[in-house]
């Protein structure tokens, strides 16, 4: 009994850990794809402001009454056991993010500039990975705020042209500004999903994702769309940060790129922070623009 006693806050954290994570699942079966832009939001505001509430309370004092006070007692004095549960509650939050694989809201889209993404994940080093060049043509999928968009422009200027590609249109909007007020004319903007494509061009050089993947229900639709789009030769760039809560592994994106018949070129990184470049094998559609059939 005392040896029970002694695990009851371990398993305690276990306990609340399953239950945060059986609620994650349910909510991305029941809900996702039909509670929209608000309710994503909200979900992720309710998150966040969980996790904020937790460490307030218990830098305060006032967590003794909250059902995990047990926990609390056996982290030692209030300094380091109010870092020790901060960085346990991060780490559920991250967890919950991760089984609701939604794009992040357009209104919170100034999380994509925060100082620790430019610390983990700095943008010359993923742009260094994908051998860019001028007269390219790029699509960028999930462009989000424009933070690779217009240094990518820059590179495959003068005849290259970048295609900028978000779900969101507030997201499009504030990259299209970024891109304006940069002074670059070869970029061109779409509102559209990863899954499917708004254009059928068949001779694009480039598709990049960047922390783009792990964000969309249907990977294997998006990465075969991909596959569409480019020439025989053309490279997919997938590049992938342990920051983010919608990080994917090295192997589940190799596996799923051969699935969409990719060839597995290269690796650059490590396991918290990599890009995978994959190189498209043949032609499976004739080159050329042609109409999509409805």
């Amino acid at each position: 009994m005392d040896r029970i006693a002694a695990l009851r806050p371990l398993l305690l954290l276990v306990f609340y850990g399953l239950v945060f994570w059986l609620v994650a699942r349910v909510l991305r079966q029941s809900l996702l794809g039909r509670v929209g832009q608000v309710g994503k939001l909200l979900l992720f505001a309710a998150a966040v402001g969980g996790y904020a509430l937790t460490v307030l309370l218990t830098a305060t004092g006032g967590a003794g009454s909250l059902p995990w006070a047990p926990v609390l007692s056996v982290l030692g004095p209030l300094p380091s056991r109010t870092l020790l549960f901060g960085i346990l509650v991060f780490a559920a939050v991250w967890l919950i993010l991760r089984e609701l694989p939604f794009p992040l809201p357009a209104p919170l889209g100034f999380v994509l500039e925060n100082p620790v993404r430019r610390l983990l994940a700095p943008a010359y080093v993923v742009l260094s990975r994908m051998a860019l060049a001028p007269g390219m043509k790029v699509v960028e999928v999930g462009c989000g705020t424009g933070y690779l968009s217009c240094e990518v422009a820059r590179r495959i200027a003068p005849r290259g042209t970048l295609y900028c590609i978000d779900v969101q249109p507030g997201m499009v909007e504030h990259t299209r500004r970024r891109v304006e007020k940069a002074g670059l004319g070869n970029v061109e903007f779409f509102v559209a999903r990863a899954d499917k494509l708004p254009f059928d061009i068949f001779d694009a050089d480039l598709v990049f994702m960047v922390q783009v993947l792990g964000e969309i229900a249907d990977r294997a639709a998006a990465l075969r769309e991909a596959a569409r789009v480019l020439q025989p030769g053309g490279v997919l760039s997938v590049s992938e940060s342990i920051a983010d809560p919608h990080y994917r592994a090295r192997s589940d994106v190799v596996r799923r790129a051969r699935q969409a018949g990719f060839e597995p070129e290269s690796i650059q990184g490590n396991v918290f922070n990599y890009t995978a470049t994959f190189r498209q094998p043949q032609a499976r559609e004739p080159l050329g623009y042609v109409p999509r059939q409805r």
